[in-house]
């Protein structure tokens, strides 16, 4: 039973027309100057917000129907200036005492969407809002074709409406919801699956793979030709503006212009607001002359229409260093795709982050200059990996369970790989020391956009730019002759930013072949996420991308079992010392329910922690090694002594250990890879030959030893 002494202390008191609508102990410095006040037409929760990565949400008054837009701003600031009672929060155990800006802001907008369909039912009050009405609107809702995890946020804001209408200091007195009393079920919709970053598909290998390739190639082999590129013609284009004009700078531009004029030469032209024009601010940088200078040499020689008859390119005067297989990427770096050019490297630094740390993407965004020292050699010499120190947002809370709006650096540090630090490193030299390494007034300096002190580039520009990328490459890929390299479309729409996390999970646990970029930095990603040098940075009992790694691991070990019963079953033949023991696993183990519990991932990921933890009965592929490994900790050769790993080492499998075990398609797979050897060795120096020889030779002996002890489930049943 609420107090009167509790009423009394979160009640609010009643606003005034000048009364602050964002509080002094919940504004933000950097965005302080934008807090305004309550009989303001607009709300922005700038003020609210310090996450460089987040929009700054405003909330628009002239959305909400007249008639209910003075009950609703009340109750929106009660919700701005308060928090909910204890008791509330108790009885709710999935809901704060007080949101953050983004659900603010959805909460919000939830209400004016309430707000409007009470308008066009006539109902102007929420005094009006008894438990019929309230049950009239959660079926609407449920039936209205939108998601069941989308209606469940709405009825939640409307709870939310009603719990702050009680601390309003003029209440109108909306029921209690009725789905708040007796459950929520009869309000949502059939199940058609769950939303959040663990039900999102993982992006295909085939479009990863060449997006991965393509990102580090502009970081690591294109990165110093484009910087370079972007200072000169900065510095053109700086000249061009501020050249006064002489009779020396006349001389040189008519010097420059003497082949168009005469010769017929290509012109050096540009494209400006979908013309072609002639390229002025290249060509006034270049020679020195004035602005007036060149504007009369185009109108005289008529250099405009002679672009759009003979449009030339403008080379940049510098040594291209870039290579593919061997070759320059480009005869000269061009004026006009400078800025382009940097404004992809930004994006393929992005997308090297992104999918090679595991980090979400309002992480990477947040990310400052010199997030990534070098590591010191210890007192023995030792230098250790290279750490990523930033802030981290989600489940970021204070004492009283509240979000923070700034969210906190991480306790244990991201782990960098060498591709990471090196897009690091190019972001680094983007952007101002001690600046967001993706903020946005750097970024979008590139095209003479105004400051905006917007703080980092926004995941929904970032989506965007990253669509724009894979048009680049794939034109590249195509003028540079490699087809193969081509990116195309994932089967399950736009690449976005949020899938790079799930697919890193994807491919760590199943750790495909055949592509030599991915699977070198998969391995490389699989010793990172277990590096004892971050204080056990990969172990299972913690969360954010392990919890998704460990699903994704015992997904493809259960995918795993399932295969090999049915392959015995069809009759297959299997071999080694642990085929018996894995047979029995595989007909009689219970299975992994994790990808039938559809909404609580808690749930979820305790199921996949468990699964793997039963020692001697999870089933392992390695599709480098082309075996099974039935992983038992006791019997593991991969294992160094005195570890206590819970899974395998895959690219430390060692012949004849004892949680091994091969089936007919492997053995098949290990002879068709064994002449693929010899033919390269038919190709190669002498001694590396007889090593690739030697090599194959071992291969085929595995599969020999297969097919010499192998047996089938008609054999196991005699």
């Amino acid at each position: 039973m609420t107090t009167a002494a509790e009423l009394d202390r979160y009640r609010m008191p009643l606003p005034g027309p000048d009364t602050p609508v964002i509080p002094d102990g919940r504004v933000v410095a950097l965005h302080a100057h934008l807090n305004t006040h309550y009989s303001a037409s607009k709300w922005p929760l700038a003020p609210l917000i310090d996450n460089p990565s987040t929009s700054l949400r405003v909330i628009h008054w002239a959305k909400c129907p007249a008639s209910l837009r003075e009950e609703m701003r009340l109750l929106t600031w009660t919700m701005l200036n308060g928090k909910l009672r204890p008791t509330f929060v108790k009885q709710r155990r999935s809901r704060r005492a007080r949101l953050g800006p983004d659900t603010t802001w959805q909460t919000v907008d939830a209400w004016l969407h309430m707000a409007r369909w009470l308008d066009q039912r006539g109902i102007g009050s929420l005094t009006h809002c008894d438990a019929r009405v309230l049950h009239e609107y959660g079926l609407h809702l449920r039936d209205s074709g939108v998601s069941r995890g989308r209606v469940v946020k709405l009825l939640t804001c409307v709870t939310r409406l009603w719990a702050f209408d009680e601390l309003s200091a003029r209440p109108a007195g909306i029921a209690r919801p009725p789905w708040d009393e007796v459950g929520v079920d009869d309000y949502l919709p059939t199940e058609k699956g769950s939303g959040g970053e663990n039900t999102r598909e993982p992006l295909a290998t085939q479009t990863m793979g060449p997006l991965l390739v393509w990102a580090m190639r502009m970081v690591d082999d294109f990165a110093d030709d484009i910087l370079a590129g972007w200072e000169e013609s900065r510095r053109l284009t700086e000249r061009a503006r501020t050249a006064v004009a002489s009779p020396e700078t006349r001389a040189a531009l008519h010097a420059y212009l003497a082949p168009v004029i005469e010769d017929g030469a290509l012109v050096p032209a540009n494209w400006n607001q979908g013309k072609l024009c002639f390229a002025r601010s290249y060509v006034g940088g270049l020679t020195g002359a004035s602005e007036r200078q060149v504007d009369t040499a185009i109108e005289r020689y008529g250099l405009t229409a002679k672009a759009v008859e003979r449009p030339g390119p403008c080379p940049l005067g510098l040594a291209v260093t870039g290579r593919i297989a061997g070759t320059a990427w480009r005869a000269a770096l061009d004026f006009n795709e400078a800025g382009t050019l940097m404004r992809h490297l930004g994006t393929a630094s992005f997308i090297v982050c992104a999918f090679l740390t595991g980090m979400r993407p309002e992480e990477v965004l947040g990310m400052r200059s010199s997030c990534c020292p070098d590591p010191e050699p210890d007192e023995d010499g030792m230098v250790g990996r290279h750490l990523i120190r930033s802030v981290h947002f989600k489940t970021v809370t204070d004492d009283e369970g509240n979000q923070l709006p700034g969210g906190a650096e991480r306790d244990v540090p991201w782990v960098a790989i060498t591709p990471v630090v090196n897009a690091i490193r190019v972001l680094e030299r983007m952007v101002p020391a001690g600046h967001l390494l993706f903020d946005h007034d750097a970024h979008d300096s590139l095209f003479g956009r105004r400051p905006s002190t917007r703080g980092a580039l926004r995941a929904q520009g970032m989506r965007q730019r990253i669509e724009d990328f894979v048009a680049w490459a794939n034109t590249e890929a195509e003028a540079q002759g490699l087809p193969a390299e081509v990116i195309p479309p994932d089967p399950h729409g736009n690449i976005g930013t949020a899938r790079f996390r799930r697919t890193l999970a994807w491919h760590v646990a199943r750790r495909p072949g055949g592509l030599v970029a991915l699977a070198i930095q998969y391995g490389h990603m699989r010793t990172a996420l277990n590096t004892e040098v971050s204080g056990g940075y990969g172990t299972r009992s913690r969360g954010g991308i392990h919890d998704v790694l460990a699903l994704e691991t015992a997904l493809a070990t259960a995918e795993t079992a399932a295969d090999l019963h049915d392959r015995f079953e069809n009759g297959d033949g299997v071999s080694g010392p642990a085929a018996r023991r894995a047979l029995v696993e595989a007909a009689t183990s219970r299975r992994f329910e994790g990808r039938e519990i559809k909404t609580d991932f808690a749930r979820k990921y305790a199921a996949a922690r468990r699964y793997l933890a039963r020692d001697g009965a999870v089933l392992y592929d390695n599709p480098h090694a082309l075996l099974l490994c039935l992983y038992k900790h006791d019997r593991a050769l991969c294992q160094r002594e005195g570890a206590g790993d819970d899974a395998p080492t895959l690219d430390r499998c060692v012949p004849g250990c004892g949680n091994a075990l091969r089936t007919d398609e492997q053995a098949a797979l290990l002879r068709e890879r064994a002449e693929r050897i010899d033919k390269q060795a038919a190709f190669t120096p002498k001694p590396m030959g007889d090593r690739l020889r030697a090599n194959a030779d071992k291969l085929r002996s595995f599969a020999d030893e297969h097919d010499e002890t192998r047996f089938t489930r008609q054999e196991a049943s005699a």
